[in-house]
C-alpha cells in the first residue's frame, strides 16, 4: 500500500498544483481587479519549486500557466478592464510571475549544485573512511557526522553535542598529552593534527587521527574548529604486528647467528681432532731435542766440565725448540677459540702458510707432495684470520683425502693477484668431482666421502666464511683429473713489496704471544727451581737467557 501511495504521490501533486492554478484564474475572473489574484498565483509557483525540486520543467509550466491566465483576464469584457490601472496591475503582475519563476528555477539550480557537491563530498569522506566534526570554542557546543560519532562508540541514534562529553571518552593516559597538544594549537596554530585513543563504552580502545582548522576572529582569537578524523586502529595495529615481527625476526637471526658461530666451532675442534696426530709429532721433536740439550747440560753442570761461554750455544738451541713447540701450541690454542667477528687486515700468504704448516705432517706421513706458490706483492685482505685459515685447513683436508687413494698424490696451492682481486687456488690429482655433485658440493650435509667419514658441513661453512668476506669461492673439476678450488677476495688497499712494511701489528702479536709464553715458561722454572746463586753460573746464565726474552 505504501508502496503504491509513493508510486501515485507524485500524480496526486501535480494534479493539486495545476488545479489551484485553476482555481485562483475562476477566483480572477469573479472578483474585481485587486491584489487578491497576486498573492494566490504565488503560492502554486511556491508549492511547485518545493515539490518538484528535481524537476524544474514543471515548474516553468506552472508560472507558463500562471502568466497565461493574468494575460487572459485582459481579453475578458468586464468593466474594471477599462480602467487603466487595472491594466497595468495585470501586465506588473505578469512581470512578477516571470520574474519569480525565473528565481525560483536559479534557486533550484544552486541547491540542486549543493546538493551535488554534498553528495560528493559524503561519497569522498565515506570512501576515505573519514567523519567530519566542528566546535563552537565559545559555547563549547559540538556537532559530528554520523561516521564520527560512531569512531567514538556513539549509537546511530545518539550524538555528542558536548565537547566535555566528547573529553569524557579519551583516553585516560593520552588526555594530557592531548590537552597540552590543543592549548598548543590554539595558542599558535591554524591547522593541527594529532593521534589517541578512545574508550568505547564496552571498553574497546581505538585509535584516531584527527585533523582541523581553527578559525579566529579579528583579534586572532579562537572561535571555532572543524576538520575530519579518521580511525586508524588497524594501523596500530599492523605497526604492533610489524615491530613483533621485527623483533622475532632479529632474535631468530640471533639464535641463528649463534647456531652458526657453534657449527663453525664444531667444524673447528673436528679439524683438530684430525691435526692431533701430526701436532703430537710436530711437538715430540723439539721436546725431544730439549731433552737431551738439558740432559746434556746437567751432567756437565754435575762433572763440573764445562765453561760459562760453551753454554750458550745449546740453551739458545733449546730455547729455540721451546719456542718452537710454543709457537705451535699458541696456533692450536688460537685456532681452537671461538673466533671474534671483528675485521682486520690479514696478510693472505701467511694464513696458507700457518695451515700448510698444520697439515704438513700429515701429508709428509701419507707421502703427499705438497707445492706452494705465494704471490711476491704480500696481497693482504680485510678479514678474520682464523676463520680464513679454517676455510684453507678445509680446502687443504678434503684434498688429502681426494689423493688418498690416487696413484700420484699431488696438492698445489698458490695465490695470485689479479686487479683488485686475489685469487688462492686449491689443486689435487684426485678422482675428481662429478658433473651432478659439483652443483651440490656447497650445499649443507652434502657429502662426495663415504659414511661415517664426512659431515658434510666443512664446504657449507667455507662457503659461508668467504662470502662474509665479500668473496667467492668456486669450483672446476673434471672426473679423473682432479679438483681445482678458487677463492676470490677482495684486496684491502694497501700491497706492499715489503712484508716489514705491512702490517707491522702482526710481527707485533706473533712476537707478544711468543714473550707470552716464555714469561709463562720462566714463571714456572722459577717456581720449581731453587733460587740461582752466584756459585752456581750455569742455572744463572740460564734464568738470565730467559728473562732476556722480557
Amino acid at each position: 500500500m505504501n508502496r503504491f501511495i509513493a508510486q501515485l504521490w507524485p500524480y496526486l501533486a501535480a494534479t493539486a498544483t495545476l488545479g489551484l492554478v485553476a482555481a485562483i484564474f475562476f477566483i480572477d475572473l469573479s472578483t474585481p481587479v485587486g491584489l487578491a489574484f497576486w498573492v494566490l498565483y504565488l503560492f502554486p509557483l511556491w508549492l511547485a519549486s518545493r515539490l518538484f525540486r528535481h524537476r524544474p520543467m514543471f515548474l516553468k509550466c506552472v508560472g507558463g500557466l500562471c502568466v497565461a491566465f493574468i494575460m487572459a483576464g485582459l481579453f475578458l469584457p468586464r468593466a474594471a478592464l477599462a480602467n487603466w490601472m487595472g491594466i497595468a496591475n495585470r501586465l506588473l503582475w505578469v512581470a512578477v510571475i516571470w520574474t519569480v519563476t525565473v528565481l525560483l528555477l536559479r534557486a533550484i539550480r544552486r541547491e540542486r549544485t549543493l546538493e551535488e557537491r554534498e553528495e560528493r563530498l559524503s561519497l569522498a569522506l565515506d570512501g576515505a573512511q573519514l567523519g567530519t566534526w566542528e566546535i563552537n570554542l565559545q559555547t563549547g557546543r559540538m556537532s559530528a557526522s554520523p561516521r564520527m560519532n560512531g569512531m567514538v562508540g556513539v549509537q546511530k541514534k545518539a550524538s555528542v553535542r558536548r565537547l566535555d562529553d566528547w573529553w569524557e571518552r579519551v583516553h585516560p593516559g593520552d588526555r594530557l598529552r592531548l590537552h597540552t597538544e590543543i592549548a598548543d594549537a590554539l595558542a599558535r596554530l591554524t591547522i593541527f593534527e594529532t593521534e589517541f585513543r578512545v574508550v568505547w563504552p564496552d571498553g574497546t580502545v581505538r585509535w584516531l587521527l584527527p585533523k582541523g582548522k581553527i578559525v579566529r576572529d579579528e583579534e586572532k582569537r579562537p572561535i571555532r574548529a572543524a576538520g575530519v578524523a579518521m580511525d586508524i586502529t588497524a594501523r596500530h595495529q599492523a605497526e604492533e604486528e610489524r615491530a613483533q615481527l621485527l623483533y622475532e625476526a632479529e632474535r631468530r637471526e640471533q639464535e641463528l647467528r649463534q647456531k652458526q658461530a657453534q657449527l663453525v666451532q664444531s667444524a673447528k675442534l673436528a679439524s683438530l681432532g684430525e691435526l692431533t696426530t701430526g701436532v703430537a709429532h710436530e711437538l715430540n721433536n723439539p721436546l725431544n731435542n730439549i731433552n737431551l740439550i738439558v740432559g746434556n747440560l746437567i751432567d756437565q753442570v754435575h762433572a763440573q766440565s764445562v765453561e760459562h761461554e760453551g753454554l750458550l750455544v745449546p740453551l739458545k738451541v733449546a730455547m729455540a725448540q721451546v719456542l718452537k713447540a710454543s709457537t705451535i701450541i699458541n696456533h692450536l690454542r688460537a685456532f681452537g677459540r671461538m673466533a671474534p667477528m671483528e675485521r682486520e687486515p690479514v696478510l693472505v700468504n701467511e694464513v696458507l702458510t700457518s695451515a700448510v704448516d698444520l697439515m704438513h705432517e700429515q701429508l709428509r706421513r701419507r707421502m703427499i707432495e705438497l707445492t706452494a706458490s705465494w704471490s711476491p706483492a704480500n696481497p693482504v685482505v680485510l678479514g678474520n684470520r682464523i676463520q680464513l685459515e679454517q676455510v684453507f685447513l678445509n680446502l687443504l683436508t678434503n684434498a688429502r683425502d681426494a689423493v688418498d687413494s690416487s696413484s700420484r698424490k699431488s696438492i698445489s696451492l698458490s695465490s695470485v693477484v689479479q686487479g683488485d682481486m686475489v685469487l688462492i687456488v686449491f689443486h689435487d690429482s684426485g678422482m675428481g668431482i662429478s658433473a651432478e655433485h659439483q652443483g651440490r658440493i656447497f650445499d649443507p650435509f652434502f657429502t662426495t666421502k663415504p659414511v661415517g667419514e664426512g659431515t658434510g658441513l666443512g664446504l657449507s661453512i667455507s662457503y659461508g666464511i668467504i662470502t662474509e668476506h665479500q668473496g667467492q669461492i668456486s669450483v672446476e673439476s673434471h672426473p679423473g683429473d682432479g679438483a681445482t678450488f678458487t677463492i676470490q677476495l677482495p684486496l684491502l688497499n694497501v700491497v706492499s713489496e715489503d712484508p716489514t712494511e705491512l702490517d707491522l701489528f702482526t710481527q707485533r702479536n706473533r712476537w707478544g704471544s711468543i714473550r707470552n709464553e716464555a714469561q709463562s715458561i720462566l714463571g714456572h722454572l722459577r717456581h720449581r727451581l731453587p733460587v740461582p746463586r752466584l756459585s752456581n753460573p750455569p742455572v744463572h746464565l740460564f734464568f738470565r737467557l730467559l728473562s732476556s726474552l722480557e
